[in-house]
Formats: structure tokens, sequence, C-alpha cells
């Protein structure tokens, strides 16, 4: 009986496990996880399922695959999925809502790897990603505006990328 709970207690901590960190945060935001919230700092790690919630502040996060997420004053950021594994090309997957405020995004080795693999939602619109840059904005009652930036390499060369939005 006792190796069993330490077997359900191993799986339980195993499923959640981090999938990126805090990388940049200025003032006060929170991660609402299993319904605890938690006040981020950087190197604060995030997990499947967690809630960004900023306030007065923001915060930038970076997964595992290298994406990275800015989210901005008064937003909330649900990270639904993410799978990646750098070893199996183009099998990994992320999925997030933006429920209000603006999330900048920029795309990493799932979006690189298998474009169909991320799917970004906003109250009335779905976004796929097709390895890019580019800003949603949600406000306080749902609607989405979405905007394609362009993406600049350390050169200055800058180029447009690409993505499909449907509502």
């Amino acid at each position: 009986m006792k190796y069993l709970i330490v077997m359900l207690l191993c799986l339980t901590s195993s499923a959640y496990a981090a999938i990126g960190s805090v990388t940049e945060q200025d003032g006060q935001t929170s991660i609402i996880r299993q319904k605890a919230s938690l006040t981020s700092s950087k190197g604060t790690k995030v997990e499947m399922q967690d809630v960004i919630s900023t306030g007065k502040g923001k915060t930038s996060i970076t997964f595992e695959d290298n994406t990275k997420v800015n989210v901005t004053e008064n937003s909330k950021l649900v990270i639904d999925d993410f799978v990646y594994d750098p070893k199996s090309k183009g099998a990994g997957k992320l999925a997030m809502k933006v429920a209000l405020g603006t999330v900048r995004y920029a795309s990493g080795a799932v979006a690189h790897e298998n474009p169909n693999n991320v799917k970004i939602n906003t109250p009335t619109a779905t976004i796929a990603v097709r390895g890019t840059d580019f800003v949603m904005s949600v406000d306080e009652i749902g609607r989405s505006t979405i905007v394609l930036m362009p993406q600049c390499d350390d050169a200055g060369i800058c180029k447009d990328g690409m993505i499909d939005v449907t509502t």
C-alpha cells in the first residue's frame, strides 16, 4: 500500500512539470496554479494549466523550445498545453488562450518545426502560427485585435512572417 501511494504521488508531481520560466518581471504578477495563487518573479517555473495574471505588473515567459511570450499590464493568459522534446522533430505542441489584455508571442522550435501544432485562442479568434512574431489584444468585452510584427535578426534584417486568423 505504501508503494502505491508513493507511485501516485510521483505521477501527480510529474504531470505538472515545468515547461518554461519567467525571464523578466516588472511589478507584481501572479500565477494561478491548481487553484492557488503564487506571486511570480524572475526564475519562477511555469507549468501547463497555469493562468498568468498581471495587474499593474508585466512579465515575460520563455518556454523550453525558446518560444517567448510577453504579458503586459492588466492581462490574463492561460497555458493550456505544451509538449516539447528537442530530440523528436515536429512532435511538440503548444496551446494557450489570451483571455484579457495584450500579449506578444514570438515563435520557438515547436512552431518552426510544425506550425500546425500551435494554437492560440482569444474569445473571438483562433490564431494558427506560421513561425512568426505577433501581438494580440483582448478588451473587456472580448473583442480581439491581432497585429503581425516583423521579425528582425541581430544584423537588423527584418522579414514578415505569417499567421492565419479565424473567427
